[in-house]
């Protein structure tokens, strides 16, 4: 008989958890040669303060059988931990797994949430079958597939830009974020976005992609000066939005309104913030695009971009 109980990181013996998930993942293709026991509890550590972090324990016997952490820090949306459920290898694994997102379904419903998204990420072939596990755990019960991405990087000590800037068309500028309000930010966001091929944007609804873009452009976290809002008089007509931690940046969301595509906005747009980078110092970048996005994809490409790996994304719609 298993028993699942759904509670705060900071109530759980986290010794005891991380025992579990060591000894769980040991023969597996989650295993890493360094991890310890110690290192596992410590991240756990960093969690207890969090009230946000939720997790379902299901029990057989008096131990540990399955986990699944999820976030719930955000309006409408939680998201699970990147591979999880993580549950102990043999015959009732598959039962365990479906029962705690079955749970975990439930929970969300009941505190009001309205979409539960999975990340499985990375995809390769080392990861294949964990793949099929977990694709087959999560539409088993209700998820559909949202969307596969492409992670891409690029050294930007060993990228070398062209000397020439390309420009913008005429009429068009570069304006700092810091001089541009959310306000007039968020339509031109929703227009590029509705208009491309982002599918992960479009399969959520108008209350769920408002949090996105409230996530996305906060003011609490500085952005980098290679942030760059392209502006036609006092209209926002392009936006590429860059945050930087540890010498890395990251990119995105990146879009221009429907009017404006396929005059060469975004090449500028590309040019002038990886230049901006490399004055600072910054020596990695990276970015996520659907990989359905081959314009998108190929333009990152001739940045030096290389796809890294690929990922997924599951969800499930409260009804």
């Amino acid at each position: 008989m298993v028993e699942i109980i759904v509670t705060a990181v900071k109530e759980l013996d986290l010794r005891k958890l991380a025992n579990f998930m060591f000894d769980s993942r040991q023969t597996s293709v989650f295993h890493v040669a360094n991890r310890t026991v110690d290192g596992i509890e410590s991240a756990l550590q960093e969690l207890v303060a969090d009230e946000n972090q939720i997790v379902m324990i299901a029990s057989s016997g008096g131990k540990i059988a399955g986990i699944l952490r999820i976030y719930v820090g955000f309006q409408e949306m939680v998201f699970t931990d990147n591979w999880h459920p993580i549950v102990t290898p043999g015959e009732e694994e598959d039962t365990i797994a479906t029962e705690l997102i079955q749970t975990c379904k439930q929970y969300i419903k009941e505190q009001g949430f309205s979409r539960l998204e999975v990340l499985l990420s990375p995809l390769s072939d080392q990861y294949s079958e964990a793949h099929l596990q977990y694709k087959s755990w999560y539409e088993s019960v209700g998820f559909h597939k949202a969307t596969e991405e492409t992670l891409m990087r690029v050294n930007l000590e060993n990228l070398s830009l062209p000397d020439t800037q390309p420009s913008l068309p005429k009429g068009l500028r570069f304006e700092s974020i810091d001089n541009v309000e959310n306000k007039d930010i968020e339509n031109p966001f929703f227009d590029s976005f509705e208009s491309g091929k982002d599918r992960l944007f479009v399969d959520m609804t108008r209350a769920q992609q408002r949090v996105s873009f409230n996530y996305w452009f906060r003011r609490s976290q500085p952005f980098h000066r290679s942030t760059i809002i392209v502006m036609k008089d006092d209209e926002v007509v392009g936006f590429n939005v860059v945050r930087v931690e540890d010498d890395s940046a990251e990119i995105g969301p990146v879009g221009v309104i429907p009017k404006y595509k396929r005059q060469g906005i975004m090449k500028a747009v590309l040019h002038e913030s990886i230049k901006r980078l490399q004055e600072d110092g910054v020596k990695i970048a990276e970015l996520e695009a659907d990989v359905s996005n081959e314009p998108a994809i190929n333009l990152y490409k001739m940045f030096g971009f290389e796809q890294v790996h690929t990922q997924e994304y599951y969800a499930w719609k409260v009804e």
